[in-house]
């Protein structure tokens, strides 16, 4: 009896050390996956690589764990980072499996996040009628868990989306929903984003005066918080608000006070310089709708350069990084070597192992050296071609371009001019296609050459109304279905023609674009009959600016490359057309190679 009594004792003894045991490594686990998604937290959006492996080596970690609610939420952060990386496939993969394992093991905190953000992702692929599914259920399961901060940020996500389907009604109402919650949780950031959904409602509404005082609360909090970029945003939503009700003398000073702000950010400005430009257009102010259209492209281009600067340097640390990091290896390497050969290489036989030793190594470390040369050099050709690449991409999808041509064409919506507003609408939906399909092309055909130009000049011609003219001829026995050319080579030389030659007359202008064949090659004329380049620099000296345009620069880099690469002679020539003594145009004349697709 004895010895069964202890038997039982040391039994409960192992059990309990087992349990004590299997508690801690759990506790272990919960505390490595915390720490995993804090430095996730801090890295996701500056070192987002770095990121993405902490929350994977956390997934990892927690479907090893007995409690898989950790599991659900890890799954979700991971989803979402392929969504703030625009992976928005593999984000839908990721929070679906999230989504099935939160309903299967009930955890419905975590169905309520997988909902809100299943509606965010659908939300901004423009499937609302899915969003507003997933959003309802984010409602539901976050009322079941109390959880009132993820069940505002559900109403005002939801509110969004009504107001995407023009129910505005219904946006009204849970973005009040939302702004109470966030009233009653002492969140003024949060509120802040209540109120300027408050204001976008209301302008649709054509509510202008409450439209304005909700963005002004919103201010009021922006102010207080110096949350100054926020701020900025809210005072231009503001200028873009008197600017439909056509108050332009308000709409003038808010979009100045944002402007000359100390605190205004490049692109605030830009889209500050831009409002100032329509506003003054609208008023008939040519003068001043000019010198802000040349202010703005100012901005633009340091906005490039900073991009291009920061490009160059990033490229310029991973050359660092991997130099030192492949030192080391090699240090390490060599030092390895040295301890095995001292321990079991004998006396007579080192002098020939240190021998044979450092002619493999010097081989080594040549073939080495010639396989990280080739490599590094294959490196920067790519990463040259990409960035002329997204440099060629920036130049065809010019901001302000985009922008202006957007808003000629809601104007014409505010007309009622159904028909308009639907032809130049396709035309820009084609002109971007083409943009984005052939900016990694090397040759397109010269009929979709051709369609591009067309939409850009109809789109060009929309802009300055009654101001441009264009014509494009195509010589006979020119079969344009027929041959291949380098793509977005003209539009160019097409927009410095509208830019430098027409919209600084006085007088409507004329462009005129022939295609013709010039042995074997194809020449393209791009003529207009503007004021010529000696009136032109006169007029950028009396402004203090220059004309030389980015995206000029750009496709002369294209040429030379192209020219270097493939030995093609693509080259342009410039001239004056002069008559009776007078200057009364430019002419440019492309030369082009020309390739058959049979």
């Amino acid at each position: 009896m004895k010895k069964i009594a202890l038997f039982c004792l040391f039994l409960t003894f192992i059990l309990l050390g087992t349990t004590t045991g299997y508690s801690q490594t759990e506790e272990a686990k919960e505390s490595k996956i915390v720490t995993l998604i804090i430095s996730f937290e801090q890295k996701r959006f500056s070192k987002p690589l770095e990121a993405k492996k902490d929350i994977e080596k956390a997934i990892a970690i927690a479907e090893t764990s007995v409690k898989k609610n950790n599991l659900v939420s890890t799954k979700i952060l991971l989803g979402e980072y392929y969504y703030d990386n625009n992976n928005f496939n593999k984000a839908l993969s990721i929070l679906t499996e999230a989504e099935v394992l939160a309903k299967k093991i009930n955890d419905v905190s975590g169905l309520a996040k997988c909902q809100y953000n299943l509606g965010f992702l659908y939300y901004n692929q423009g499937k609302t009628d899915n969003a507003l599914l997933h959003f309802k259920e984010a409602i539901n399961y976050a009322k079941q868990t109390k959880d009132n901060f993820l069940l505002a940020k559900a109403y005002n996500a939801i509110s969004l989306t009504h107001i995407a389907l023009d129910e505005l009604e219904k946006a009204n109402t849970n973005s009040v929903n939302a702004l109470i919650l966030f009233r009653e949780l002492k969140k003024r950031n949060r509120m802040a984003q209540s109120y300027i959904i408050l204001s976008r409602i209301n302008n649709k509404k054509d509510e202008f005066a409450s439209a304005i005082e909700y963005l002004d609360s919103a201010i009021v909090i922006f102010d207080e918080g110096k949350n100054m970029a926020e701020l900025n945003n809210a005072k231009l939503a503001k200028v873009e608000i008197f600017f439909r009700k056509k108050d332009y003398k308000k709409a003038i000073l808010e979009a100045k006070k944002v402007e000359e702000s100390p605190d205004v950010m490049l692109e605030q400005k830009l889209y500050a310089l831009n409002l100032l430009y329509q506003i003054n257009k609208s008023m008939n102010k040519t003068s001043a709708s000019l010198d802000y259209l040349e202010e703005s492209k100012g901005i633009q281009d340091s906005l490039f350069q900073l991009e291009r600067d920061k490009m160059s340097q990033s490229v310029f640390s991973e050359v660092e990084a991997k130099n030192r990091l492949e030192t080391l290896e090699k240090e390490s390497e060599i030092s390895q070597l040295q301890l095995e050969q001292s321990k079991y290489v004998t006396w007579a036989l080192i002098g020939l192992s240190v021998l044979f030793l450092l002619v493999a190594l010097i081989s080594f470390m040549f073939y080495r050296q010639n396989k990280m040369k080739s490599e590094r050099e294959k490196i920067k050709l790519e990463q040259e071609s990409i960035q002329l690449e997204q440099k060629l991409l920036r130049t065809q999808m010019n901001p302000h371009f985009i922008a202006n041509s957007l808003a000629a064409i809601q104007g014409n919506i505010y007309k009622q001019d159904k028909e308009k507003s639907v032809t130049y609408l396709s035309k820009f939906a084609k002109l971007m296609r083409f943009i984005l399909e052939s900016s990694r092309e090397k040759e397109v055909m010269l009929e979709k050459e051709v369609i591009s130009l067309t939409n850009y000049l109809d789109l060009q011609k929309l802009l300055l109304e009654e101001k441009l003219t264009y014509q494009i001829n195509i010589a006979e026995g020119l079969k344009v279905d027929e041959y291949k050319i380098p793509p977005m080579l003209i539009q160019p030389f097409v927009e410095n023609a509208i830019v430098h030659g027409i919209e600084l007359k006085n007088k409507p202008g004329n462009v005129l674009l022939e295609f013709k064949k010039d042995k074997g090659n194809l020449m393209v004329i791009i003529q207009d009959d503007g004021l010529g380049r000696k009136k032109v620099n006169e007029i950028y000296e009396k402004r203090k600016s220059s004309h030389l345009s980015f995206s000029t620069n750009i496709t002369n880099e294209r040429i030379e490359k192209m020219n270097t690469e493939s030995k093609e002679n693509i080259y342009s020539t410039t001239k004056d057309l002069i008559v009776n003594g007078e200057v009364c145009g430019t002419r440019v004349e492309l030369i082009l190679p020309l390739k058959s697709v049979y």
